[in-house]
């Protein structure tokens, strides 16, 4: 084992950003590997921002995108663990107004396995309404189930975001972001690496999304795809991704901006000894968090992929998360267009790839995929 070695590692991954970036592959990125408890990789290469040529760093923030959902899923476990929800209380307890058109009995589990019903946007929806917190809630109150929640699962790719941020705030007390700051981003020493609603003196370093559309782009409207993420807000297709108004909300699903180290170093701090001393989750909630819940065909993605759903957390699998690999014991959560972050318990590794040019379908020559096999190659060496 060469875990003493860890320059060993570093240069190799920094040889393959760089030839990611020279070639035109990638544009900026970041990677971070814990292994227990220690950081052994933290490299980046490329620019952040292609028009400027402004290279990318240690503190450059990226734009999460759905890696975020472990950083919101989190935060229900610690309201879990210190005992201020129950998985199977339902939603409507806490925040009696989303009770209405059919939502009554859905509970925090379902929500977390999204198997609650509701993973389409309300109509009409922009920019603005994204940006706007009360504004979503609301319309989040409005919605009516696509099919019997607990009966099927179905990607709730933004809309889980601000039920599980709206339940954490009734359920504390305190506004999601700063839960996230105080419980999270201190604790681990990460505050200024990790913000939900970036602060005005961060703005210059986040990073300017680009890259490919998405592959259900021009799918029919009517497709419950297209209705979990609607083209007048998509990424690559709509600037206000990049625009400050959209960098300083809080949409708990997607919008967290953060180093990649920041994402590593929460997976780090949730297995093993943690990380200096400090470990998040205790085991006993660590294990009802990672345990598998469904791997039912998922109904957003039309059945064509089974997804295995822990709470909140993706957990390994060699079909829809391969970097993750086989393992299920290992959770975690990608982000569109190529960014992820997880936790490897049996083997007390953690990992982190955050990237500006997003990219799709390129199965086993994907980016994540081939850093974290040189990872585990170093690891098993």
């Amino acid at each position: 084992m060469n875990e003493l070695r860890p320059d060993h590692l570093q240069h190799s991954i920094q040889a393959m950003l760089d030839e990611f970036t020279e070639s035109g592959l990638e544009s900026g990125l970041q990677v971070t590997a814990y292994h227990r408890g220690k950081r052994v990789l933290n490299a980046q290469s490329g620019v952040m921002n292609a028009a400027a040529n402004k290279p990318v760093t240690s503190d450059t923030l990226f734009i999460s995108m759905s890696s975020c959902k472990g950083i919101t899923a989190t935060v229900i476990h610690l309201l879990a663990q210190s005992g201020k929800l129950r998985y199977d209380d339902k939603i409507a307890d806490y925040w009696p107004e989303f009770a209405v058109n059919g939502k009554a009995d859905i509970t925090i589990r379902q929500v977390l396995c999204h198997e609650a019903g509701i993973p389409q946007m309300p109509e009409p929806i922009d920019m603005d309404t994204v940006c706007n917190w009360d504004a979503m809630v609301h319309a989040i109150e409005r919605l009516t189930p696509v099919w019997k929640p607990g009966t099927k699962t179905g990607y709730h790719g933004l809309t889980m975001g601000w039920i599980l941020g709206e339940l954490a705030k009734r359920a504390d007390g305190r506004p999601f972001a700063q839960i996230v700051q105080e419980d999270i981003g201190v604790p681990l020493g990460i505050e200024n690496e990790l913000y939900f609603g970036v602060p005005d003196g961060a703005e210059s370093r986040i990073a300017t999304i680009s890259g490919e559309t998405l592959p259900w782009m021009d799918m029919p409207d009517d497709m419950l795809i297209k209705k979990m993420l609607p083209t007048p807000i998509m990424p690559i297709k709509n600037a206000a991704w990049n625009e400050l108004a959209f960098h300083q909300a809080v949409v708990p699903a997607a919008n967290a901006c953060l180093t990649a180290n920041a994402l590593a170093r929460l997976y780090a701090s949730l297995i093993g000894d943690g990380v200096d001393g400090i470990r998040l989750l205790n085991p006993s909630t660590l294990e009802q968090a990672t345990l598998l819940h469904t791997k039912q065909p998922d109904e957003v993605f039309m059945g064509l992929i089974s997804i295995p759903k822990a709470l909140g957390y993706w957990l390994g699998d060699n079909e829809s998360a391969l970097a993750m690999g086989g393992s299920l014991r290992t959770f975690g959560h990608t982000g569109m267009g190529g960014l992820i972050g997880f936790a490897d318990p049996e083997h007390q590794f953690s990992f982190a790839l955050l990237k500006n040019s997003l990219s799709f379908n390129r199965g086993n020559q994907d980016t994540d995929v081939l850093l974290v096999n040189k990872v585990r190659e170093w690891l098993h060496s």
